[in-house]
């Protein structure tokens, strides 16, 4: 049985996990909790696409964000389930509209994965950790509030990424069809 992913691929999707968890350590600690996802989003959003882009076949988010998902299980389940169920669902929606080889549904990923991980990550931590997140369950507006800005701000790592995608291929260092 072959995988449909090679080597690489796994070197490759090891590299962003590793660039988003560097990024995490370095934003996180200078935001306030419930701003930190749309802080971290236009870094997160530029190595999601970045993957994205070099990966191209369905999963490829989930290649990405589940080791990320482990890595951070002893420090927080909440945020573990919140990734797992939000990757979950980018790559069910991604799955029933294609791949990723399409600028277009590289950007709706990248925005639903956002947007869906401050709903389900402030939901599930309102409801497991309580206190100050349970708070917001009772601002179903500063939710979606926080929701569409984790959005734009995810929407612009995702131009960037691109931006850079262009730059990689016309150097030729990433193939146009893998």
């Amino acid at each position: 049985m072959k995988s449909k992913w090679s080597l690489r691929d796994y070197v490759f999707a090891a590299f962003m996990t590793i660039g988003m968890v560097a990024s995490i350590f370095i934003i996180g600690p200078l935001v306030p909790p419930f701003f930190q996802l749309i802080a971290w989003a236009p870094i997160g959003g530029i190595f999601l696409t970045l993957g994205m882009a070099r990966l191209q076949k369905r999963g490829s988010i989930a290649l990405i964000i589940l080791p990320l998902a482990v890595l951070v299980l002893p420090l927080s389940p909440a945020i573990t389930l919140y990734l797992v169920l939000t990757t979950f669902l980018t790559e069910l929606v991604i799955y029933l509209r294609g791949n990723y080889r399409s600028k277009n549904n590289r950007l709706f990923a990248t925005v639903l994965f956002f947007a869906s991980a401050v709903v389900i990550g402030l939901v599930g931590a309102g409801l497991m950790l309580g206190d100050k997140f349970a708070t917001l369950l009772t601002k179903p507006w500063l939710i979606g509030l926080l929701s569409v800005a984790a959005a734009i701000t995810g929407g612009c790592g995702w131009w960037l990424g691109e931006k850079i995608v262009y730059q990689l291929k016309r150097a030729g260092k990433l193939d146009d069809e893998l």
